[in-house]
């Protein structure tokens, strides 16, 4: 009985998505081809990828900056 319900639950959002997405849908409804469609894929696979290496750079520059301004201050305690 429970799993009838648990499944009932399930198949109830399962639609509730699907109609939202269904509606709410940015792209064009029409028909693509699978060369767009593997732009498509290499585009968003594109921007996720230059994301990711900008946030991996700036992670680098804030450890690399924190640790530069350790250095300086002990070198300048050393200094005087």
């Amino acid at each position: 009985m429970l799993l009838i319900w648990q499944m009932r639950n399930f198949f109830r959002l399962f639609i509730e998505v699907f109609k939202l997405n269904h509606l709410n849908s940015k792209e064009d409804t029409n028909v693509l081809s699978i060369e767009e469609v593997k732009a498509i894929r290499i585009r968003k696979q594109r921007i996720e990828n230059e994301k990711k290496s900008r946030k991996y750079i700036s992670e680098i520059n804030k450890k690399y900056k924190k640790w530069k301004d350790k250095n300086d201050k002990s070198l300048s305690k050393k200094a005087s």
